[in-house]
């Protein structure tokens, strides 16, 4: 589909706000965040269901030019596409977050996990050359108590992940975190050469974050002599606002 195309077409967008970054690498940063409607997935400790509940009239349809005209009022160039699920295929969401790097946004994509990220038959349908590529990629790892760690993507997306990039672990037990320990020591190397940072964030009121921070602790040494970026990475708008408030 052409550029000229995607530009024409209304895709349904939760909301559009600017705020500090809560999480993450790009943590206390101001960015514009950009949530786009409906997920493929459902995970148990879901905290913005409110992306794929609602019905069509609740969302804002627009195009990706009126998109781009709600950014410009906020004169921050960088932006965070999250959701929902920004790089469902077979979405014209899905090219959205090319859309603003070609724009002359720096983007993060927020993504679960489950998706392929961008081939580089994508990138090239929209000239993203590695003069103007600014697109880092977040992907949310998902744990047995999520309840949809059967559709994570491992080799295929790790393999294409660079400095800048991160996996997110969201842990609630001792399972998860296991768990996480597991897909790690298995790509290791990978995750290494990729010099990809990877979080581990508790699951809200649910695991301390002490019981976090024991097992980095207690598994330094496996991650130092790995060269594994780890660390424990709080949700800090839930800490600044009320943990359900929005649009914050």
């Amino acid at each position: 589909m052409r550029i000229r195309e995607l530009e024409e077409i209304k895709i349904p967008i939760v909301e559009i706000f600017n705020s500090i970054s809560g999480e993450g690498i790009s943590a206390g940063e101001v960015v514009t965040f950009l949530r786009v409607a409906g997920c493929n997935l459902r995970c148990g400790y879901c905290d913005t269901t409110y992306s794929y509940q609602g019905s069509d009239d609740e969302y804002q349809w627009l195009t990706f030019q009126e998109i781009l005209e709600r950014l410009s009022r906020y004169n921050c160039n960088k932006v965070i596409c999250t959701g929902g699920e920004p790089l469902e295929t077979t979405k014209v969401k899905r090219y959205l977050p090319l859309y603003l790097l070609k724009q002359g946004y720096e983007v993060r994509i927020e993504s679960n996990g489950s998706c392929p990220i961008y081939s580089q038959e994508e990138l090239r349908e929209f000239a993203i050359t590695e003069e103007i590529n600014r697109l880092d990629y977040t992907l949310d790892i998902k744990v047995p108590s999520s309840k949809m760690s059967d559709h994570n993507i491992f080799a295929e997306n790790f393999i294409n992940l660079i400095s800048g990039d991160e996996l997110k672990f969201v842990v609630g037990n001792d399972k998860d975190l296991n768990y996480a320990k597991e897909v790690i020591d298995e790509y290791r190397d990978i995750l290494a050469k990729g010099d990809v940072i990877i979080n581990f964030s508790p699951v809200f009121e649910t695991i301390k974050a002490e019981t976090i921070v024991e097992f980095l602790k207690e598994n330094n040494s496996y991650f130092v002599d790995n060269n594994l970026q780890t660390r424990l990475s709080l949700q800090l708008h839930k800490f600044i606002w009320d943990p359900e408030a929005k649009g914050v």
